[in-house]
């Protein structure tokens, strides 16, 4: 799933059916696919658009630090 949102936050054109298929045989169904793939992109859309802005993001305190810092990344 992992190896999935990130093809498609940097080389989605490169995508095909054979990208999807390989999380079917991991068990997931088209829908979770399709859930992965635009919170893949809704997330990138956010970071550039933070970016854009220069707006400065802070995660609620209460989030372990591990999930802190990866929300942090790349913005």
């Amino acid at each position: 799933m992992m190896a999935f949102a990130e093809k498609v936050s940097t080389d989605a054109s490169s995508m095909t059916d054979a990208d999807s298929l390989v999380l079917r045989e991991h068990g997931f169904s088209d829908r979770e696919i399709v859930d992965i793939a635009l919170a893949a992109a809704v997330r990138n859309y956010y970071a550039k658009a933070v970016q854009a802005l220069a707006v400065e993001v802070q995660p609620p305190a209460t989030l372990p630090e591990s999930l802190r810092a990866a929300l942090l990344s790349g913005l």
